[in-house]
């Protein structure tokens, strides 16, 4: 049943030399013209780009830059969702643990008049630094998805302390979340260890918050600010300070491992030495795509990443340049590809695959408004973060500037998703991702994607004639919908008229309240294991082993004609901002 996982393999034009993809490496750039007959690399997987924002009518993100203090203190009157009982480990923790035991996670009372235990307030290191005291609420701390969770110090079930900062550094206006989670057993028991197995979904949601931050005023907020999804409220402050035109260089992030490679470069994690955040650094050496013919596209890529701003989508924070080399600075997304969880997994139910689809549609209908064809979606495409949402990443396959009208030929993709209009040479729509989604859909519910072959040329002529067909566990709502989005005549497809076409299918009207959807207020049916903010342990290890180095680059003697092909690509602070200088 897992065959396709090995087996399937990416096309590029043949203007490009191929290159391999690992799990979790650097997206790449391919020309959107040239001839037809593909190269083949291997079916790709990626961390990479994005952006945050609504759904229907897309607009480029606000530009602010500056630094955002967000203080996480205390919660009160957290309970638990009506019937769920106190897990017997938290029982049994609190009872070796008294001080920390005041009140029932049931009880609604003010916030406990215990002593709080002082940790390091001001510090915006990791949780993993602090007193970890696993069976009090934790929360997840969010900006424009960078994450970082946080351990209670002190206080009771009810009434947690947290008393923790962090700094995020902001380039767009872009919502805060704080979501609170109960743990079902100690992160060190052998339960634990069996839940990572399960990726953390045990995990008991609590309540969360999400609002966003005044960047106008520059004022202090200071306030208690009630749940949704539960009871109580947590008490939150922030601040907001301005700044202008810092120059970034590789010297401003400390490297910490290696997550991805590929023939450009490698992508790899690092932490912001001014405010700690931890990021994805995609490097990418000039010579290489100068070489290629790519510079073009790389450049579009970026553009793209600048557009883009929707809550599905991986975030583009910075992008700077040396003499050698393209630097991405990207939001680091550590819950895992959706492709290993499908494979260790082999299916989805019906309720998850219903929930990634509809995050997916909202970020591919917000590419379509700014006239991009993603066109490359799939397993390998789509990371999970803490708290369970999708994030859409690498781009190194969108068209731009395709009107509802345009077609394009080129022919590029993976052979398991490719629209049987794109087989045929005559020419696609934006309607190609809409045949995609549909691939994915039945791939997250039946293990396989409809028409596959181990056999590619077969598989091409399955995609091109084959009935669709269904395995009987797959419901008739589902059916209805995957056979709208796999209809082979792209001008009867479904979402040919718009992606509220397949919004309002029974599939997705039924069950999914879209306005809460991207507001991020529908809790994911599934929650990844994921540490802290620096966990890589969804990263290959072949990458991960590494030791991270920027490695040094011959001089390559660009002329300087050559260098000012990259002038657009360097911003200090939003990749809407100034530019910073050429080489």
């Amino acid at each position: 049943m897992n065959m396709s996982w090995k087996l399937g393999k990416k096309l590029k034009e043949s203007n490009l030399l191929s290159h391999h993809h690992n799990s979790s490496q650097a997206s790449t750039t391919q020309s959107s013209q040239g001839s037809q007959t593909p190269t083949v690399g291997s079916r790709s997987t990626t961390p990479t780009p994005g952006n945050i924002a609504s759904a229907s009518t897309p607009a480029p993100p606000t530009v602010r830059n500056g630094l955002l203090k967000i203080r996480v203190t205390s919660a009160k009157g957290l309970t638990l969702p009506n019937g769920v009982p106190i897990p017997d480990p938290v029982q049994r923790a609190l009872a070796a643990h008294p001080s920390t035991a005041g009140h029932s996670l049931l009880s609604t009372s003010a916030l406990s008049s215990s002593p709080r235990r002082q940790g390091p307030g001001g510090s915006n290191r990791d949780s993993l630094q602090r007193k970890q005291q696993w069976w009090l609420p934790y929360v997840v701390l969010e900006f424009d998805k960078n994450e970082v969770l946080v351990d209670a110090l002190g206080g009771d079930l009810g009434n947690p302390v947290w008393m923790y900062s962090a700094t995020f550094d902001v380039s767009r206006i872009s919502d805060i979340s704080i979501q609170a989670y109960l743990r079902t057993a100690s992160p060190n028991s052998a339960a634990a260890g069996n839940n990572h197995t399960d990726m953390g979904n045990a995990d008991l949601a609590v309540g969360g918050v999400r609002f966003t931050p005044d960047l106008e005023t520059q004022q202090l907020m200071d306030e208690w600010l009630p749940l949704a999804g539960g009871t109580g409220s947590i008490h939150v402050q922030v601040a907001f300070k301005p700044h202008q035109n810092q120059h970034l260089s590789i010297d401003s992030f400390e490297l910490l491992k290696v997550i991805g490679k590929g023939s450009f470069g490698k992508v790899m994690q690092v932490r912001k030495r001014d405010t700690l955040r931890i990021y994805a650094l995609k490097t990418i050496r000039k010579a290489h795509i100068v070489s290629r013919s790519e510079v073009t596209h790389t450049l579009a890529e970026r553009t793209v990443l600048a557009k883009v701003n929707n809550p599905f989508i991986v975030p583009l924070k910075f992008s700077f340049q040396s003499k050698e080399k393209l630097y991405l600075v990207l939001a680091f997304v550590n819950g895992g590809e959706l492709f290993h969880h499908l494979q260790r997994e082999g299916k989805f139910n019906e309720e998850r695959s219903r929930f990634y689809a509809a995050e997916l549609l909202i970020a591919l209908e917000h590419l379509h408004g700014f006239n991009v064809v993603y066109r490359d979606l799939k397993p390998e495409n789509i990371l999970l973060d803490y708290t369970g949402h999708i994030a859409l990443c690498d781009f190194g396959l969108c068209k731009l500037n395709m009107s509802e009208s345009d077609t394009t030929n080129t022919f590029c993709g993976t052979p398991e998703y490719l629209a049987p209009e794109l087989l045929s040479g005559h020419g696609y729509t934006k309607c190609v991702d809409w045949w995609t989604l549909g691939v994915l859909l039945y791939e997250m519910l039946t293990g396989l994607p409809p028409f596959y072959d181990e056999n590619t040329n077969e598989m091409y002529r399955k995609i091109l004639q084959e009935p669709l067909r269904f395995p009987e566990e797959v419901g008739s709502e589902a059916r209805s919908l995957l056979t709208g989005l796999l209809n082979r005549d792209p001008s009867q497809r479904l979402g040919v008229n718009g992606a509220q076409d397949i919004k309002n299918h029974p599939f997705f009207a039924r069950h999914i309240d879209w306005k809460r959807l991207v507001a991020k207020k529908i809790q994911p049916p599934f929650k990844p294991a994921v540490a802290s903010a620096i966990d890589t342990s969804n990263f290959d290890e072949e990458f991960t082993s590494e030791v991270p180095l920027d490695s040094v680059v011959d001089d390559s003697h660009l002329s300087q004609t050559v260098q000012q092909q990259f002038e657009g690509f360097s911003w200090s602070q939003s990749p809407l901002g100034e530019s910073v200088g050429r080489y």
